[in-house]
């Protein structure tokens, strides 16, 4: 999968006068990523938040295209076919990864906004994951990813053909600290608990 992007940093400010000389500020951070998907099978996710964030409003893709969402240990299918999703009311919320299957390679682009607090229960076992902002570099890093490694955690990157896992054991990543592009899915193998991404506009 290619992935370019593009995070429109850009505050949208609504300000009005109140009674004189209150004024009264709305600020939020909106922006898109744009992922140009190989044909076949790509690992993305959602990293904007969009009202509902309903499939069909977070993705415009080509008819035949279908989507694979892991729910409770298994994926759940979910195909666009003559222009209508099979299952409209599914969500694809910031922090969700999944697969996505189309029929010629393509460009899609997610709007929305930045969500500042993100926090994500994981399950013990399999997650399907992408990081909740759209931020790329290292995964554990702070200024990206954010995530708080722990003691047996595997990480598994889709390489268009299969996975590939980096483990992380006595207290540092093996063979290597994993990485992760804008709009990229992964899978995170560990122990329950919270994954918290904030995002800071200071």
């Amino acid at each position: 999968m290619n992935t370019k992007s593009l995070l429109l940093a850009a505050f949208v400010a609504a300000v009005g006068a109140v009674s004189g000389s209150a004024q009264v500020t709305s600020q939020n951070i909106v922006g898109y990523v744009r992922l140009s998907l190989a044909k076949g099978y790509n690992l993305i996710g959602n990293q904007l938040n969009n009202g509902n964030n309903a499939i069909g409003t977070v993705l415009n893709v080509p008819d035949g295209t279908a989507v694979y969402k892991f729910t409770g240990g298994k994926y759940v299918a979910n195909a666009f076919v003559d222009g209508a999703w099979d299952a409209p009311a599914m969500t694809l919320a910031p922090g969700e990864g999944f697969f996505i299957n189309v029929p010629a390679a393509t460009t899609i682009t997610l709007i929305g906004e930045v969500s500042l607090a993100n926090s994500k229960a994981l399950a013990a076992g399999y997650n399907l994951l992408t990081v909740p902002v759209p931020l790329a570099g290292g995964l554990a890093d702070a200024a990206a990813g954010g995530l708080t490694a722990a003691e047996g955690d595997v990480v598994y990157q889709w390489t268009g053909s299969g996975f590939a896992a980096k483990e992380y054991v006595d207290g540092a990543w093996a063979p290597s600290a994993p990485t992760v592009k804008v709009g990229e899915g992964f899978f995170l193998k560990g122990t329950a608990r919270t994954y918290a991404r904030n995002f800071s506009v200071n």
